[in-house]
């Protein structure tokens, strides 16, 4: 070999040489980089205050952040490598509602309001968000899930909640006497009217007064008026019990009870309960002239809802028979009845 091909021969190992060193030098570099985007990553996930999640499509978590370490209340080599539903069982695991499994199937996120318990017990109300987790190829290759702490805001909810059903309750009932009010027992008096009239079943109206509760409120103050209709309110809920029956204050010292699904005879029964529950109370009253302590008048009235009729026609008919209790002595129960003609004798 001539001294111009062992040249060639020292250049060519000298370029591979060169080469290798570039290659060498381009690997490290991209190691330096990808250690520092790992270390990168690692402090962004760890900055999150949401508890963070990276799961890979074999359910092994591949990274958990400091803030869901501390909620498990586990070390990192702890929770790196374990499958999923070994470190956090939940209601969807092995199911088709497992978040990881609608990922692979193509889901692009998912959001879901969830509980945690942590180790001490406390449960915990999460707001659980899902994305999918892609390798340098695109595909799908796991998820990143979040746990975001939503306290204050199931907080915030449950407090208007309570607020909305707090005045819907004051909407609806008597501010005095706490059973239902005019605008309440209107609503309940023509929903069931309605219903009885599709099943063709008996709907039931007891009206009752105070006897003599002017002269009452006179000789015992307004307060000693407001104290005898609260307790007279409790017999009548004491006496109407039944999950469908509507105790009301109709208006000043008059109530009113409705009872679905009642034939007259036991809204009868009913009524002369709640007149003798009234007067085993023994409240005085030293200025009625039918007993020395308070009494009920009551009227009733039955109907089969019908077209011709109407839930009006009801209030007329028992009020009609309260009015005729009243007349003929007050402190009884008179059930309506359509008025006979007296004919003329000859």
């Amino acid at each position: 070999m001539n001294q111009t091909g062992l040249d060639k021969i020292m250049g060519d190992e000298d370029d591979m040489r060169v080469a290798l060193e570039e290659a060498i030098e381009r690997a490290n570099a991209m190691v330096v980089e990808a250690e520092i985007a790992n270390v990168e990553l690692s402090q962004i996930i760890n900055s999150s205050i949401d508890d963070l999640l990276v799961i890979y499509r074999n359910f092994t978590v591949k990274r958990i952040n400091v803030s869901m370490l501390n909620f498990l209340d586990m070390k990192q080599t702890e929770a790196v490598g374990k499958k999923c539903y070994d470190l956090m069982p939940c209601s969807w695991c092995n199911t088709a509602e497992c978040p990881l499994t609608k990922i692979l199937r193509g889901k692009t996120s998912i959001e879901v309001d969830i509980e945690r318990a942590r180790k001490d017990g406390v449960t915990v109300p999460f707001m659980f968000s899902a994305t999918p987790l892609r390798g340098i190829d695109g595909s799908v290759i796991g998820m990143v899930a979040q746990f975001k702490d939503i306290t204050e805001r199931k907080y915030a909810e449950n407090t208007l909640k309570e607020a909305n059903e707090r005045l819907e309750r004051l909407s609806t009932s008597d501010g005095l006497t706490g059973v239902a009010n005019r605008r309440c027992f209107d609503q309940t008096l023509q929903r069931e009217w309605t219903r009885l009239q599709r099943t063709k079943d008996h709907l039931s109206l007891i009206m009752c007064d105070v006897d003599f509760f002017k002269l009452y409120n006179d000789a015992y103050g307004h307060q000693g008026g407001d104290d005898c209709l609260k307790s007279v309110a409790q017999a009548l809920q004491d006496n109407a019990r039944r999950g469908g029956d509507c105790v009301a204050r109709y208006g000043g010292e008059e109530f009113a009870v409705i009872m679905p699904a009642t034939e007259e005879k036991n809204a009868v029964y009913v009524a002369d309960k709640i007149r003798q529950a009234v007067e085993k109370m023994a409240m005085a009253h030293s200025k009625s002239s039918v007993a020395p302590h308070v009494t009920l008048s009551l009227g009733v009235a039955t109907v089969v809802p019908d077209d011709p009729e109407t839930p009006e026609s009801l209030i007329k008919r028992a009020d009609e028979a309260l009015y005729r209790a009243k007349s003929s002595g007050r402190n009884r129960v008179v059930l309506w009845e359509p008025l006979q003609d007296v004919q003329p004798k000859d």
